[in-house]
């Protein structure tokens, strides 16, 4: 018996780096791109809403955030801020999510003795109207992004972000480069608090317990 394909739910437009999930909003958010090379591949942070449709997962574009220039290759989330690398910088991301609004529409011209009050207008179509009671929804979710700071987390020669991550109290940001260090940030100031060689090569992975200990990886 072959193996079981799975449905394509969303495909990156850039090579995908990171994948965060807002639990609050159930926002699915992607992050990659091609980096400052002129081959037409932007970068990017995509924010994508899953949904059941008609008993099938479903995948939609919310938003597409350009980062110009520079690719953010690692990303950690906390409440409805970012932190970002790209290149030898973290940048703090903060989003806004609009839900759909609701309208009244009448459900036809007002009428006084028998007699339209008034220019006529036209009948909303059956398709924008809710159960018949004249309530429209507009089902577009929209999401802004604000830029907030940068700061530079690697000064090596090669200087690159391999990785960030919120502590679980949301008090600081620790930061980790391809020079061995890492950095932890008060948040959300972002004045620098600490910094201390942890390998002699790159730091690929960061994690923080409740207790704010880092363990670098």
């Amino acid at each position: 018996m072959g193996r079981r394909s799975h449905p394509e739910l969303y495909r990156a437009p850039f090579p995908l780096y990171t994948i965060q999930i807002d639990p609050e909003s159930g926002l699915v958010l992607t992050a990659g791109g091609g980096g400052a090379a002129r081959t037409g591949v932007k970068n990017g942070v995509h924010f994508l809403r899953l949904e059941q449709i008609n008993g099938k997962l479903s995948a939609s574009l919310l938003h597409s955030h350009d980062t110009e220039t520079r690719a953010p290759i690692n990303m950690s989330l906390a409440d409805n801020v970012l932190a970002v690398g790209q290149d030898a910088s973290c940048h703090l991301l903060k989003f806004k999510i609009q839900k759909p609004e609701e309208k009244k529409v009448p459900n036809g011209p007002e009428k006084a003795g028998g007699k339209e009050k008034g220019p006529r207008k036209r009948k909303p179509s059956s398709s924008a109207v809710k159960d018949g009671g004249g309530d429209t929804k507009n089902e577009t979710t929209q999401v802004t992004v604000e830029d907030l700071q940068v700061v530079q987390t690697d000064f090596s020669p090669d200087s690159l972000q391999k990785s960030v991550c919120f502590s679980p109290d949301r008090s600081m940001i620790v930061t980790g480069g391809v020079d061995g260090f890492v950095l932890v940030w008060e948040y959300p100031s972002m004045k620098k608090m600490l910094d201390f060689k942890a390998h002699n090569g790159e730091i690929e992975d960061l994690a923080v317990d409740p207790g704010n200990k880092v363990q670098p990886l």
